[in-house]
């Protein structure tokens, strides 16, 4: 935890002492950073896949389920990477529809969720 703190403070600092000379250096600093800091953590992103699977393989019935839960985080967590990078460059207008996208996306994956779900609740009902 903190290596990521340490690079994260690094990164805050640097890139502010270069924003005011230099804009365009500023923003791959912050791009490169936020590359680094994904880096770091692909070891905890493996040993949290491997235990999904692991989850998965002891329940069949779910693991379909449990693979779609897995896209929806990567997906909510890369939008919101690619949203933060997209704010701190003064590109708010760009930021919300990256977040207005990944909603619909999210929402067009857990469709067929939606309607196993109503169905065992129909099916409870009768």
């Amino acid at each position: 935890m903190i290596k990521f703190l340490g690079i994260s403070i690094s990164v805050l600092l640097c890139g502010v002492l270069i924003k005011d000379k230099n804009r365009p250096i500023a923003v791959v600093l912050s791009i490169a950073g936020a590359c680094i800091l994904l880096g770091t953590a692909v070891g905890e992103i493996r040993e949290i896949a491997l235990r999904v699977t692991e989850i998965s393989s002891s329940v069949p019935s779910g693991a379909e389920y449990i693979k779609l839960m897995m896209k929806v985080l990567a997906i909510t967590l890369l939008t919101q990477l690619v949203s933060d990078i997209c704010r701190d460059n003064g590109e708010g207008a760009l930021a919300s529809m990256t977040e207005i996208v990944a909603k619909v996306v999210v929402i067009a994956l857990v469709l067929p969720l939606f309607e196993t779900v109503i169905t065992i609740v129909s099916g409870l009902v009768k």
